[in-house]
């Protein structure tokens, strides 16, 4: 009695939602080798200047007392800049004269742009420069990047760069390539054409809906299917018919990994704050603001040094000790302090960390030369070896430094580490004895191939079905 309703409820939701969780595993086999286009630390480094510190630091941009997140020093068009992060937001100085820099001109855009491709192997010149307020490679942060700019460039890849008016910066960049696989991977696999994505309310609420009615769905399928494992006949296969047969056999084998990918995907939304939680420390507590005095005074360290082959200064601050980095052309950074180079060692980190008190110096202290849960590398290398530091907190939250650095690599906190299972684990099928290359590989296509045919085919009946149905409506409102 119960089981016929049920059948045409999930009949009827699978014709709402089943193309959508067809897409979503289509899209899923493009995600695991096309991500969604972002401008790395490595490109961004790539696309700059050598850094010229002549004219540094003739005029004070800010005030000596002046506390920021961030420092950066490095240069824009043949300029030094100071870039900071503070209360106030991101701001933009030249360090020549201390003037902010407010908006930039059409040629400094251009060239900017072409600063940047010239660095990452861009062949080809701008046929098109144009403000522009979104599109669907700057939906992430077109509002926080305004006035933004699009360059088109004429090379092979068919490269856009796309570059902040006001500050210079290059904030992303996609290639003919990448827009085609992700108009098949992530913009159907996140819901995430501009129009939707735009609002940024709406996208949650939708994606979070979405969702949990999909688990809906599969938890229907799956009781229907376990109860019609044997039919009258005895037969463990009741349908003879070949669609019914597969949709039977997948959606009810293969429902639970359905069903494991649409919660998690679920949960990755965190929805109605299932996954907000205080952290016992945070990264505020194990860097700390720097003030533009130890900065400056790191700075003139620098240029004291004479390092060679300097494309950025950043600050780094390490559990409050203003730290800076020096980087180089060729990826190698130095760290000083205001005095002058200063080494990193385990000795100092613990002194550190007995200064900092509370959990953190009651914490666990140990090196750790291979991966563990929460810091490892799957598609990229993690760098090792690592300090690791387990705090004393019910969540034993996990703080990762870099041993050659002491720069803060990952903190695990209770959050994090819930996301881990939830994401990494349990979305991406990240484990630790699958991890290898090409083991995850043959194991999640394969996976994603059975609970596509699920989903595929219970769209493609529910349709058919309702087809059925309504032409059957239609003979009976005929004969009336």
């Amino acid at each position: 009695m119960i089981l016929k309703p049920l059948i045409i409820v999930h009949r009827y939701v699978g014709v709402i939602l089943g193309v959508i969780m067809t897409l979503w595993c289509l899209s899923g086999f493009v995600m695991m080798y096309q991500p969604f286009p972002d401008t790395t630390p490595a490109e961004h480094q790539a696309g700059l200047q050598p850094l010229d510190l002549s004219h540094c630091c003739a005029a004070n941009p800010v005030a000596d007392d002046a506390t920021a997140t961030s420092y950066r020093v490095e240069m824009l068009n043949g300029t030094a800049v100071l870039r900071t992060i503070g209360a106030d937001g991101p701001k933009t100085y030249e360090l020549a004269t201390g003037a902010e820099l407010v908006k930039l001109s059409e040629g400094a855009v251009k060239q900017a742009a072409e600063t940047y491709a010239a660095g990452n192997g861009i062949n080809g010149a701008i046929t098109e420069l144009a403000p522009l307020t979104i599109d669907q490679w700057s939906v992430q942060g077109a509002k926080r990047w305004q006035p933004l700019w699009r360059a088109v460039f004429n090379d092979p890849a068919e490269t856009w760069v796309y570059v902040n008016g006001k500050t210079g910066e290059i904030v992303q960049d996609v290639n003919g390539h990448e827009r085609f696989w992700n108009w098949l991977g992530a913009i159907p696999h996140w819901l995430y054409p501009t129009v939707l994505r735009e609002n940024g309310p709406l996208w949650t609420q939708v994606v979070i809906w979405s969702s949990a009615i999909g688990c809906f769905l599969v938890i229907t399928g799956m009781i229907i299917g376990f109860s019609r494992l044997r039919g009258k006949s005895g037969a463990w296969w009741p349908y003879k018919r070949p669609m019914w047969m597969f949709h039977h056999i997948f959606g009810t084998f293969a429902g639970i990994l359905v069903l494991t990918w649409t919660f998690s995907g679920l949960l990755t939304m965190s929805p109605w704050g299932l996954f907000e939680s205080e952290s016992a420390v945070s990264r505020d507590d194990l860097g700390g603001a720097m003030t533009w005095k130890d900065m400056r005074a790191a700075i003139d360290a620098v240029k004291i040094d004479e390092t060679a082959n300097l494309v950025s200064i950043r600050s780094a601050p390490q559990l409050g000790k203003p730290i800076v980095f020096a980087q180089q052309s060729d990826g190698g950074k130095i760290r000083f302090s205001p005095d002058g180079r200063a080494p990193f060692d385990q000795p100092q980190l613990e002194a550190s960390l007995k200064e900092k008190g509370g959990l953190l110096a009651t914490g666990k202290l140990e090196t750790l030369t291979t991966e563990d849960d929460y810091y490892y590398g799957h598609k990229e290398a993690v760098d090792l070896p690592v300090y690791r530091v387990t705090l004393t907190d019910p969540e034993q939250t996990r703080v990762y430094f870099d041993a050659k650095t002491g720069e803060l690599a990952q903190l695990a906190d209770g959050t994090t580490q819930r996301y881990r299972w939830v994401l990494n684990a349990m979305h991406n099928m990240d484990l630790s004895f699958m991890r290898a290359r090409p083991v995850w590989d043959i194991v999640t296509l394969i996976l994603l191939a059975a609970v596509t045919i699920a989903c595929a085919t219970g769209a493609w009946l529910s349709f058919t079905r309702i087809g059925t149905d309504v032409s059957r409506l239609k003979e009976l409102l005929r004969r009336k």
